[in-house]
C-alpha cells in the first residue's frame, strides 16, 4: 500500500482526495497544509492520519512513498525539486511546469534520485480512455487517422481571483488551465511524436489568453485539432473527442471524466459503457504500481509524453505563432 502525502488543499484536492479513496493500492496518510482549520477539516472528511504545515515538514516523515502536488502551477517546479532531493516519489498537477527545458531537467534528476516522476493526466487513465484503448488496439476502428478534442468553461463562473495563478499568461491561461486536456488525450492516441504544429491563441482577459486552438500532424500520419476556451453554455457539454479511424470512428463527450462512448462502424451505433467511482483513481493506481515496480517514470505518461504537451503549449503561447516544425 502506497501512502500518500497530498500537498495543497485547493478545491481539485477533494477530487483526488476521493481518488486515493477508491484506490486499491494506495492511502491517504498526510495533507499539507499553511490552514491547520482547513486541514483537520480535510483529514475528518477525507481521511488520512497527519497533517503538516509545510512540505519540508512533510518531506522528513519516512512513511511518505508519495507526494501528490496539488499546488498553483507557479510553485511547481521548486515543489518538485523539494521532493526529488528528498527522495521522494512525486505526481504533479497539469501542467507540471513551464518549458521542456524544466521537464528534461526534473526527470533526470528524478532518475538521479531513484524516484517516480509523473505529470498528472487523469483523462488518459480513466476505466473509459483504457477501454477505448483496447478497442482501438482491437481493431475495431480501423488505422486511426485523425483525432479532435476540444474543452471549454465559463471562467466568470469559478470565482476567480485577480491574483489567482491561472491569470498569469507563463503558467496559466485557458490553455495552462483546460487546454492541456484536449492536447494530452489527443497525444495519446496519434502514435507518433508532434512533428508540425499550427497554433493560433487570444487574450479574452488582458494579457492572459482566453481561446486556443493548435493543429498538430503527428510523425505517424495522423492529423489532430485541439481547441480551448472561457467561453461556454451551461448545461452543455463541455467537450467532446472524435478519435476517427479507416473503418469506424468514437464519439466521446467530456472525455476526461465519462463513462460512456460511441463507436460508429458500418452506419450503426453501439454504446460503450464503464464503471467508474472517481476519475482519479485510476491515475492514482496506475503511478503506485510504477512505483512498486521499481520506475522511475510511467510507460504511458513519462518524460517523452510530458515534452510532447509542453511542445503544443509552448506553441500555443507565442501569440500568432505560425507552422512549428
Amino acid at each position: 500500500m502506497i501512502r500518500i502525502a497530498l500537498a495543497g488543499l485547493g478545491r481539485i484536492s477533494r477530487r483526488v482526495a476521493e481518488g486515493i479513496g477508491y484506490a486499491e493500492n494506495a492511502s491517504l496518510y498526510a495533507v499539507v497544509s499553511r490552514d491547520s482549520k482547513k486541514a483537520a477539516s480535510f483529514i475528518s472528511e477525507y481521511g488520512g492520519e497527519i497533517a503538516y504545515a509545510s512540505l519540508g515538514d512533510a518531506l522528513k516523515d519516512e512513511k511518505i512513498d508519495l507526494v501528490y502536488l496539488t499546488l498553483p502551477n507557479q510553485l511547481h517546479y521548486g515543489a518538485i525539486r523539494e521532493c526529488l532531493n528528498a527522495g521522494k516519489n512525486v505526481i504533479c498537477e497539469k501542467p507540471m511546469v513551464d518549458s521542456t527545458e524544466k521537464i528534461r531537467e526534473l526527470f533526470a534528476l528524478a532518475r538521479e534520485k531513484g524516484c517516480f516522476l509523473m505529470e498528472a493526466e487523469k483523462e488518459l487513465f480513466t476505466p473509459l480512455t483504457v477501454k477505448i484503448r483496447e478497442l482501438i488496439e482491437s481493431g475495431a476502428i480501423g488505422e486511426i487517422r485523425a483525432i479532435s478534442a476540444d474543452y471549454a468553461s465559463r471562467l466568470s463562473d469559478d470565482g476567480i481571483p485577480e491574483d489567482h495563478w491561472v491569470l498569469s499568461r507563463d503558467f496559466g491561461g485557458c490553455a495552462g488551465d483546460i487546454g492541456v486536456y484536449p492536447i494530452a488525450y489527443v497525444n495519446s492516441f496519434a502514435g507518433g511524436a508532434v512533428k508540425s504544429i499550427g497554433a493560433v491563441s487570444a487574450d479574452l482577459i488582458e494579457g492572459v489568453d482566453g481561446f486556443m486552438n493548435a493543429s498538430i500532424l503527428y510523425d505517424s500520419g495522423v492529423a489532430a485539432s485541439v481547441t480551448a476556451r472561457w467561453f461556454w453554455k451551461p448545461g452543455a457539454h463541455k467537450g467532446r473527442a472524435y478519435i476517427g479511424g479507416s473503418s469506424g470512428y468514437l464519439i466521446v463527450d467530456d472525455y476526461w471524466k465519462n463513462t460512456q462512448a460511441v463507436l460508429v462502424k458500418d452506419g450503426r451505433e453501439e454504446r460503450i459503457e464503464v464503471r467508474q467511482f472517481s476519475d482519479f483513481t485510476g491515475e492514482i493506481e496506475h503511478a503506485c504500481e510504477c512505483i512498486e515496480q521499481g520506475l522511475s517514470e510511467s510507460p504511458v505518461l513519462g518524460e517523452a509524453a510530458s515534452l510532447e504537451i509542453m511542445k503544443v503549449l509552448e506553441a500555443v503561447k507565442k501569440p500568432g505563432s505560425a507552422e512549428k516544425e
